[in-house]
């Protein structure tokens, strides 16, 4: 359960990095004369990215102080985090990656690294489906 917590702050480590460096490439590119944070499309996706990456660290948070507390949740409240936390991740970097359009799949650019990255925290400690099959059976168990 520790270590699917720990995942979870790692995937939420790299979604906060992947939306710090959307919001400086928005402010910093121009796009018609004028900075790319100004177009309302782009917005909308900062406005997403901030949302996902909020929303994971609650479960996040939660998980760990569930796990302080020594409530008998605390599976459940990791395999939440994990899954979540690392599937919002990948989200929010593919949307980084289009907002940094060519340099976003750049080799030696910290957004294709992140995009690398959170592919293969998806798997461990259990892809995805493990993870929404250890939370239906801990949610039908306390049923």
């Amino acid at each position: 359960d520790v270590f699917r917590s720990t995942v979870g702050a790692a995937a939420l480590g790299f979604a906060r990095r992947a939306l710090d460096e959307s919001v400086s490439r928005a402010a910093e590119r121009e796009l018609f004369g004028a900075p790319m944070a100004d177009l309302q499309m782009v917005q909308g996706h900062i406005a997403d990215m901030a949302l996902d990456v909020d929303a994971a660290a609650l479960l996040v948070y939660r998980a760990a102080w569930t796990k302080d507390m020594g409530a008998p949740r605390v599976t459940r409240e990791a395999a939440m985090a994990k899954l979540f936390a690392t599937d919002r991740a990948q989200e929010v970097i593919d949307a980084a990656v289009q907002l940094h359009g060519g340099d976003g799949v750049r080799k030696d650019h910290i957004v294709e690294s992140l995009y690398r990255e959170i592919r293969a925290l998806r798997i461990y400690e259990g892809a995805s489906d493990v993870q929404k099959v250890v939370i239906a059976r801990q949610v039908m168990g306390a049923a």
